[in-house]
């Protein structure tokens, strides 16, 4: 079992058929606030009603200050180099940025007396649909369950984001619940809770 005292020497490096999942780096920063400055990348993302320069900036620094203390471990996504499967996708983003990040995954709000943390993903636009985060979510969650021994994984998502609620419902989640926002305008979205437990996953 992985502890908090043995990450804070690091955290592994996870693979999947496609991707490489690391620790994300101070390097990698300036490429994830290009990505959350996506209208349609960080309007999945947060639900404030701000302009998406000052959503970003402040996500990333959420993001900074909860790795910095290991109250969320992040981890940064991007291609397997001995992966040559998709090769046009690839050279596809090489051709658009210097930066090799496809996106970031985390365990938020990890608690490791209570052994439960919440699965947070955001992958750059143009690897939407390719079934990515499919195998990233996958990969988290048998991180989660068999190295950190987690009891209880939750994620979520709003209610107007399709495609993540596949996502989860791919890897086994389960609709837990629906927080709805106290907005009177109606244009702010409703949270879908999924969840998942140990003993669901075994």
């Amino acid at each position: 079992m992985l502890t908090r005292e043995m990450l804070r020497l690091g955290l592994p490096e996870l693979y999947t058929r496609r991707v490489r999942l690391r620790q994300l780096k101070a390097e990698d920063y300036p490429a994830l606030e290009r990505i959350l400055s996506d209208p349609l990348v960080i309007q999945y993302v947060n639900r404030i009603r701000k302009p998406v320069y000052a959503r970003m900036r402040r996500l990333v620094a959420q993001i900074k200050i909860s790795a910095d203390s290991l109250d969320s471990l992040h981890f940064a996504v991007e291609w397997h180099r001995r992966n040559t499967g998709e090769s046009n996708l690839h050279d596809e983003f090489n051709e658009r940025s210097s930066s090799s990040l496809l996106g970031i995954v985390s365990f938020q709000q990890w608690n490791e007396r209570t052994g439960e943390a919440q699965l947070g993903y955001i992958l750059d636009r143009p690897f939407w649909g390719q079934g990515l985060a499919t195998e990233v979510v996958g990969e988290m969650l048998k991180f989660g369950f068999e190295s950190l021994k987690l009891k209880r994984i939750e994620s979520r998502c709003q209610e107007n984001n399709q495609a993540s609620m596949r996502v989860l419902m791919k890897n086994k989640m389960r609709l837990l619940r629906t927080i709805d926002a106290y907005d009177p305008s109606g244009e702010v979205p409703s949270v879908l809770v999924f969840s998942l437990t140990q003993g669901d996953y075994a």
